[in-house]
């Protein structure tokens, strides 16, 4: 491997980081686990994080690039071990964010990259330190892609995470493929960067079309049924979220918060996974936006809505 994609440690590609010249974790080796989908779709992901890489007829594409510069050589390792004689020559971005497409430059430096102009828009402002711009961007909401015998249709669904977030849809297979979106069980952080106002209108889209596997940013592959299931959670907490405040609740009471998501959540929803972690903190993001009155255009903004 070359400098150029970071297997020379002096110089550990470090992202938006701007203490020290090398940041050692950036660097560390992750393990990385690989499965079939279905036809020529795998799966990648090292415990937390998850994405899909396809076999072309000459070489692979990859979705994504994995959250670290080292844990983006171990996926290019692992489609390395699947497909020795087949390089990736095609990575896909999902979205702007850094721990899912910061590091191109040391998954496979070379190849070509896919990304919706709107996140290719921040990438290319931001600059950040092995995140590579895209190669081919595409506008709008739908673009169908055919690409060394491998088919698919990005989609733009409308605001829902980051910056330009896309789907990857395989129809023949009845797959689809979005991050940091649906995922198993209930949000896993804080949501600071959900684009929370039409974010169930604007994925409840996906039920329009023809597909069975959904293959998520983070955790285990989940099918129609639990996509559904899981959006009902965060229609849920859009319901309570607004008579909290009525209620009189406090957004930064933990205990009342907990105390008052188990009475209004816990009958339908608290067997969900990581319900007892994170749907108090869930409840008080929405709580938050209705306080503010919205934070930002996307409150403010009529998405379209009609099927895909």
């Amino acid at each position: 491997m070359s400098e150029e994609n970071g297997a020379n440690h002096n110089h550990e590609h470090c992202g938006i980081f701007t203490i020290g010249p090398n940041i050692p974790i950036q660097g560390v080796w992750r393990d990385i686990c690989y499965t079939p989908v279905v036809d020529n779709i795998w799966s990648v992901s090292e415990g937390i994080y998850r994405s899909i890489f396809l076999e072309g007829k000459k070489g692979t594409i990859a979705f994504d690039t994995l959250t670290t510069p080292g844990t983006a050589r171990a996926y290019a390792g692992a489609v390395g071990r699947v497909f020795p004689k087949k390089p990736i020559h095609t990575i896909v971005y999902s979205h702007e964010h850094l721990d899912h497409t910061g590091y191109a430059a040391d998954l496979a430096p070379e190849a070509d990259i896919i990304a919706h102009d709107y996140a290719n828009q921040v990438i290319v402002a931001r600059k950040s330190d092995g995140q590579l711009p895209a190669t081919e961007i595409f506008e709008g909401e739908r673009k169908a892609y055919s690409i060394d015998g491998c088919d698919f249709e990005l989609i733009y669904p409308g605001p829902t995470h980051g910056d330009g977030n896309i789907a990857a849809f395989f129809p023949q297979s009845k797959v689809l493929f979005m991050v940091d979106t649906v995922a198993a069980g209930v949000g896993y952080c804080y949501l600071m960067d959900w684009h929370m106002a039409h974010y169930v209108e604007v994925m409840r889209r996906f039920l329009s079309l023809d597909w069975e596997i959904f293959v998520p940013g983070h955790f285990w592959i989940i099918d129609r049924k639990q996509f559904i299931e899981i959006l009902n959670y965060w229609e849920h907490q859009i319901e309570f979220a607004q008579q909290a405040v009525i209620d009189g609740v406090d957004p930064h009471d933990w205990k009342g918060l907990n105390q008052y998501t188990e009475e209004k959540l816990g009958p339908t929803d608290r067997e969900m996974f990581r319900y007892y972690e994170y749907a108090a903190i869930n409840l008080s993001r929405y709580m938050q936006g209705y306080l503010s009155g919205g934070w930002g255009i996307e409150g403010n903004m009529t998405p379209d809505l009609s099927p895909l």
